[in-house]
């Protein structure tokens, strides 16, 4: 079956040129599929940005084998014409354009430029059905329809409306800004909707959890009251009126409420009486601890298995990490794997799941750094530029060194009893996962390409951090950077940086959980209980309300995550490796890592999105190069809880109100 895909891929059929300039202002060449298609045809892609940055790396690396005719090589330009490109590629290289409006002439441009990958190849199938015309209103009508499935001309009513959304929110789909807009208008001219926040709910998957867990408590009230009532089915005329069944009564609606409590995103209630409830509710009671924590485990690996299962793409590990980070949570938090037959089964889903993300990794990793920032960023240099994309008046991008998917889990649940609530996605870190490759590649907004000589240490952060907002019109007076955060004790204590009212843009490094991770003896269980005495001390908790009082926007990611692993062995090289950490070793010399692959239980990392000269040797899953047979919260590998870290945008829910 044929795609928009084949519209680019006929301009690389035999023979190919070496140097194709390629002007692609909606960013169709930014798709995975399309740039795993050019890999596997030996056609290398980069992206032309920053002119001084460009010219290092195609003097460095592309230009001897561009004149000798061993590579092929696309530039993607998108900030200049064509025309003004060095005049030494134009007349190396051919000049070609791809627009969108070619492929779909009969749409809104506007409108279909804002589509991801996924939503143009639905688009792409049925477009030849469309007969309207390339209007904002009719485009947005056909998509809304036809790709998103959303018949919104049937949602009348709150429990309609309550369907729709938990099969967006938990299927996470996002739309496009345009489109989001127009669904919202089409909903509030509906009389049983428009006094609903309805932008809010469609928007905001946590305001639409917070909003549902709202509503939960008030059912389970009125269920409690009227128990004869509501023994088998449950409350039919609800608190929207005689002769109007409450959402959760409705059959479609209960049944997709059990994964979003064993999930997470909803909490089961304490303190209801079970007894005279209908049974489909008790998944969002709170009934006996230690069995309720059971089935949730039970229900968590089975919904990790079936994911697992279904893996296709960069966006479904996104998708399966924080399930995978809550099992971990709930496992240290209630020692469950004390039990030997849960143990075994976690283990066994445990080993599985890297032997399948790290095959993954060493296929598709290198194609994620090509990857569009909108609209969401994939990756962790390209965090910054989406900040810079929202245009706040303030911004603050908060660090914890370290933090894994694991880790955010036991900190959401802590900072959600402090009245904050979060917008949850993630990125992946830059491999190897240790902080002076990922964190400085966060600080630069770069690719470790382009800084490779301080690719060990992370002494220029800060000037990096100004240098990228300085580029973004930001005066290197009004940004302002401060790391090692966190260490002392006692009450929190406002950051000298936050003393300064001039300052739009912060980056704030914390590394208490990076300390932690190091001295962690008793592994994970060591770190959880370490993890929560930090907390309840409330540095963090400190720091995010001053934040946000001062008019910030907040974001809070990780540079890597970490994992715990047993000692295999140290190798004994001295200083052959420029870099001996616990699971990675870099070398300068290629034969060096490639002798050392080959002797002990290891994997040579193709290293994509690095400097030349820089060779890693990976431990491999659950392995680390210390004394054989000790265990090691470490970090530095491919895994899944090293690479896919969090990005989280940060709120008060003070002004949430119950509807």
């Amino acid at each position: 079956m044929s795609t928009w895909r084949d519209i680019i891929l006929a301009d690389f059929r035999e023979p190919v040129p070496p140097l194709s300039l390629v002007a692609d202002p909606d960013h169709l060449l930014l798709d995975e599929i399309l740039l795993s298609s050019l890999k596997d045809i030996q056609v290398e892609f980069i992206q032309y940005g920053d002119p001084v940055a460009f010219r290092y790396l195609f003097e460095s690396r592309y230009r001897k084998v561009l004149e000798e005719r061993t590579l092929r090589l696309l530039v993607q330009v998108n900030d200049v014409p064509l025309e003004q490109m060095p005049y030494d590629l134009l007349q190396m290289g051919r000049k070609l354009t791809y627009r969108m409006q070619t492929i779909f002439p009969k749409l809104s441009p506007q409108v279909v430029k804002q589509l991801d990958a996924r939503d143009l190849d639905d688009l792409y199938a049925v477009y030849g059905q469309y007969q309207g015309s390339a209007s904002h209103g009719e485009t947005c009508d056909f998509i809304l329809r036809r790709v998103f499935k959303v018949a919104y001309d049937m949602i009348d009513d709150e429990t309609e409306l309550v369907k729709y959304l938990l099969s967006k929110h938990y299927r996470q789909k996002q739309y496009p800004e345009v489109i989001e807009s127009y669904l919202i208008e089409q909903l509030q001219r509906k009389k049983e909707l428009n006094k609903l926040p309805l932008a809010e709910l469609v928007k905001s998957p946590s305001f639409f959890y917070s909003y549902l867990q709202n509503q939960w408590i008030e059912y389970l009230q009125t269920l409690q009251e009227q128990p004869m009532a509501s023994k088998e089915v449950g409350l039919q005329d609800g608190i929207y009126g005689k002769g109007k069944t409450h959402p959760f009564a409705d059959e479609d609606v209960y049944r997709l409420l059990d994964n979003l409590f064993i999930e997470g995103y909803l909490k089961p209630v304490e303190g209801i009486n079970s007894e005279h409830l209908p049974q489909w509710t008790h998944v969002g009671l709170v009934t006996d601890p230690s069995l309720d924590h059971k089935n949730r485990l039970a229900g968590l690996m089975a919904n990790l298995k079936e994911k697992l299962q279904a893996i296709g793409n960069y966006r479904d590990w996104m998708n399966v990490v924080p399930l995978y980070g809550e099992i971990k949570d709930l496992i240290l938090y209630t020692n469950l794997d004390q039990d030997e037959n849960i143990l075994g089964e976690v283990k066994a889903i445990e080993a599985g799941l890297d032997a399948q993300f790290e095959l993954w990794m060493i296929r598709n990793y290198g194609n994620l750094q090509n990857l569009p920032y909108l609209p969401r960023p994939v990756m962790l240099h390209q965090v910054p530029h989406y900040i810079a994309s929202k245009r706040h008046a303030k911004a603050a991008m908060v660090v914890l060194d370290g933090m894994s998917y694991v880790q955010w889990v036991q900190i959401r649940k802590y900072l959600q009893t402090k009245s904050f609530t979060f917008e949850e996605q993630s990125v992946f870190a830059w491999a190897p996962s240790i902080t002076s490759i990922s964190r400085q590649a966060l600080f630069y907004g770069e690719m470790p390409v382009y800084f490779p000589h301080t690719l060990g240490t992370t002494r220029k952060e800060e000037a990096a951090w100004k240098l990228f907002w300085e580029n973004h019109d930001v005066f290197k007076a009004y940004t302002g950077y401060e790391k090692s955060l966190g260490r002392k004790e006692g009450a929190y204590q406002s950051p000298d940086s936050l003393q300064k009212p001039s300052l739009k843009v912060l980056g704030l490094v914390i590394d208490t959980i990076d300390n932690l991770v190091h001295t962690a003896l008793q592994g994970q269980h060591g770190l959880y209980s370490e993890l929560k005495l930090w907390l309840e001390k409330g540095y963090l908790t400190g720091l995010l309300a001053d934040l946000i009082n001062k008019g910030f926007e907040v974001y809070l990611t990780s540079d890597h995550g970490n994992k715990e692993s047993r000692g295999i062995g140290r190798i004994p090289e001295g200083v052959l490796a420029e870099t001996r950490g616990e699971r990675v070793r870099i070398y300068k010399d290629k034969m060096l890592r490639d002798k050392a692959a080959a002797a002990y239980s290891s994997m040579a990392w193709p290293g994509p999105g690095l400097p030349e000269d820089v060779h890693i040797l990976l431990a491999k899953s659950g392995e680390a190069f210390i004394q054989e047979g000790e265990n090691v919260v470490s970090h530095g590998g491919i895994s899944l809880e090293e690479v896919v870290v969090p990005f989280i945008h940060i709120t008060s829910n003070n002004n949430l109100k119950r509807f």
